[in-house]
């Protein structure tokens, strides 16, 4: 079997048995594809732990990929390679003894400030009822993009106040819609929006019908931002960062805050913590709090040698 022959088979397990997402089966296709074209036509079985060490060091300095890219590259190769060898396609996994290392640099997620979501929320200037309605609930809620064009109208229970979502690896959660201002809102669009028929049952769909995609969420959320006065490029994920960041601050269990955001692992969670000492740090330093008392009688509390 070659590479290329065990790449397509693979790509198939995971859209048929592993039910993986649009999204990761076409980051998985670009994983695959790179992979392929440097082997090339190779036997599955030729591939050595050495080779992929020199495929390693080649995506990250001829390709000159980010080591995030580097690393998920990587990742997909380890899936397929183990999946072979599972199936008894190879004789062993080439990965088994290898050890290849790729180093991300701590990088904090990116937050918009507290003002600049209130300044968001609160933008109606030429902003529709699709748009105003989707950021509020990417941020009220921490769903990703793809989750929330994914909505349909069954997955909503205003009584309730929640939303069903289906994520990464179609594993499903639910959401809380939080307080009864955005409640009404979704019910309102709804009655607005769906009241001439339905072509889709998606929450969100445009004016002819079909559903909305992510790149046009970009886009509107991209105009909102500017309508609003914001400087920099704001993006869905931003909202989803933003929306842990102030739970946490808020002072929500990180327990929950996982569970919102449908994260498997706790420590996925934990960078968000970061985000929030970041900002007690700020605010402890902007309160100036020695420099409170040396102003009051002119003395230094903390005298300099």
């Amino acid at each position: 079997m070659t590479l290329k022959e065990a790449g397509e088979a693979y790509l198939r397990h995971c859209r048929l048995e592993r039910h993986l997402s649009l999204n990761t089966l076409a980051a998985y296709r670009q994983d695959v594809a790179e992979l392929v074209g440097h082997f090339g036509p190779a036997d599955v079985g030729g591939v050595t732990g050495q080779a992929l060490v020199a495929y390693a060091a080649h995506l990250s300095t001829a390709r000159g990929l980010a080591p995030a890219t580097v690393k998920r590259r990587l990742a997909c190769a380890r899936g397929l390679f183990r999946w072979l060898a599972r199936t008894a396609k190879i004789a062993a996994d080439p990965f088994d003894g290898t050890e290849i290392r790729v180093r991300i640099p701590d990088r904090l997620p990116r937050c918009l400030t507290t003002d600049e979501m209130a300044r968001l929320a609160r933008e109606t200037g030429g902003v529709s009822a699709l748009t105003r309605l989707a950021t509020l609930l990417m941020f009220a809620t921490g769903m990703r993009v793809g989750e929330l064009v994914s909505v349909r109208l069954g997955d909503i229970d205003l009584d309730r106040g929640d939303i069903r979502i289906v994520g990464k690896g179609d594993r499903q959660r639910q959401v809380v819609i939080p307080g009864e201002q955005l409640t009404g809102m979704i019910r309102d669009y709804i009655r607005d929006r769906h009241a001439a028929g339905r072509a889709t049952d998606h929450l969100f769909r445009t004016d002819d019908g079909r559903s909305l995609s992510t790149a046009a969420v970009r886009v509107r959320l991209r105009r909102l931002a500017q309508a609003a006065g914001l400087k920099r490029t704001v993006t869905p994920h931003m909202l989803r960062h933003t929306a842990a960041t102030e739970l946490l601050e808020a002072g929500v269990d990180i327990r929950f805050v996982q569970r919102l955001l449908g994260h498997r692992s706790i420590l996925t969670t934990q960078i968000y913590t970061h985000v929030s000492d970041r900002a007690l740090r700020v605010a402890i330093r902007g309160a100036d709090v020695f420099g409170r008392l040396d102003r009051s009688d002119g003395g230094r509390v903390c005298p300099t040698r």
